[in-house]
């Protein structure tokens, strides 16, 4: 009797080794499988679904029920798309996209029924960050001085939106200018991504001196604020592009190429290639967009009942750019063309105070909101730490 008992265990546990033994060689099928998709140009969220072979009912769900989150029609060209499948179905069940550096939209199939409900999140990337600083001396540019140091050059790009409403980097950059900067750098799985926000800075241009420090409070706006917490955003961008030069600065006695003959040229041209984007200076309303005589393709801003704006020889207008639009500060509304009279790929700019021309490097625009009273004190202690952070690089 014993003997059989035996033989009996001595059968489930031979039957326990096999079944584990088969299923060390032989292991479950995954659940899932993802279909990971390159954005190139021109291509769009639907026709890339369709490739991975997404249905057509599916595609559309996703494209309006995500909407609120993310518009997934705005996807960008370098990036790439991942669709997850059920393997036994081959159903959808999860969409993965980087927005950009700091967030991921995750779009995942919520429904306990047959019928699909997509429920999408913006995901924050986990980075390490450590704590980073940089001096320079321009020599020609922000730009080269800062891949000239072998430092990421998307900090010299930060650096430019930083002061954009104080500096125009394209026409008042000069030889001798200096920064100091204190910076985020952020690591991804141990290895260096990108740089984080600046979190202070001080940049010298023609011995003027512009020091910026990050704050928010629970009634400050995060931003960026001067020694005395004023916020550094004013109500228009010291200028509508950020390139190397300017190809005529402002003046009354400017030779004219076309007419042959001295001008009031009472405007900024820059100088920059075909197609390039030209944004406005400010919020406001499109009160002229099209052909405009000698300006050619043109735009005009209303900003309020004191200043407008003029953007000229573009090539084509922006999208939803026409008379009454609403534009933010910072939207495109144009790319640089040759249209009306002009000799080459320029943007003519043009500012306009109670309907006069006014040259817009010489005028004082106000801040927006400063930091709340209430908070002045805890902005204080750290604009305070921060000064004598960067006095001491």
């Amino acid at each position: 009797m014993l003997g059989k008992i035996l033989l009996g265990v001595a059968g489930i546990a031979g039957s326990a080794f096999l079944f584990f033994y088969a299923n060390s060689f032989f292991p479950a099928e995954p659940k899932t499988f993802s279909v990971k998709k390159d954005i190139l140009t021109g291509a769009t969220f639907s026709v890339l679904a369709q490739e991975a072979g997404v249905a057509t009912a599916t595609r559309l769900a996703l494209l309006e029920q995500t909407k609120p989150v993310y518009d997934l029609s705005q996807i960008t060209a370098g990036k790439e798309l991942e669709f997850v499948f059920d393997t036994g179905s081959g159903l959808l069940r999860e969409l993965q996209y980087e927005i950009n550096a700091d967030e991921r939209l995750t779009v995942q199939n919520t429904a306990t029924t047959s019928q699909e409900q997509w429920e999408a999140a913006r995901v924050s990337i986990e980075y390490t960050i450590e704590e980073a600083t940089a001096v320079g001396t321009i020599e020609s540019s922000l730009y080269e001085t800062i891949v000239s140091q072998n430092l990421d050059e998307r900090l010299a790009l930060a650096m430019a939106e930083m002061f954009a409403w104080q500096i125009d980097f394209a026409a008042q950059i000069q030889k001798g200018d200096s920064f100091k900067v204190i910076y985020e750098k952020k690591y991804r799985d141990g290895t260096y991504s990108h740089p984080g926000k600046i979190i202070a800075a001080q940049f010298i241009n023609n011995k003027e001196e512009f020091r910026g420090f990050y704050f928010t409070g629970e009634k400050t706006k995060e931003g960026y604020y001067d020694e005395q917490g004023n916020s550094l955003q004013k109500v228009f961008l010291k200028a509508p592009l950020q390139y190397k030069y300017i190809s005529s600065g402002f003046s009354y006695n400017r030779f004219n190429p076309i007419l042959k003959q001295i001008t009031a040229h009472r405007g900024i041209d820059y100088a920059a290639a075909q197609g390039t984007p030209a944004v406005t200076v400010g919020d406001g309303t499109v009160v002229q967009a099209g052909w405009n005589g000698y300006y050619g393709i043109s735009v005009k801003v209303r900003h309020n009942e004191m200043y407008s704006t003029v953007y000229g020889h573009f090539s084509s207008l922006a999208r939803g750019i026409k008379v009454g639009a609403h534009v933010a500060q910072g939207q495109v509304v144009g790319y640089v063309g040759s249209t009306g009279l002009s000799t080459g790929p320029h943007l003519h700019y043009e500012m306009h105070k109670f309907g006069s021309l006014i040259n817009p490097f010489n005028e004082k625009v106000p801040s927006t909101e400063p930091v709340d009273a209430g908070e002045h004190p805890a902005f204080d202690g750290i604009k305070n730490t921060l000064e004598k952070q960067l006095e001491n690089i």
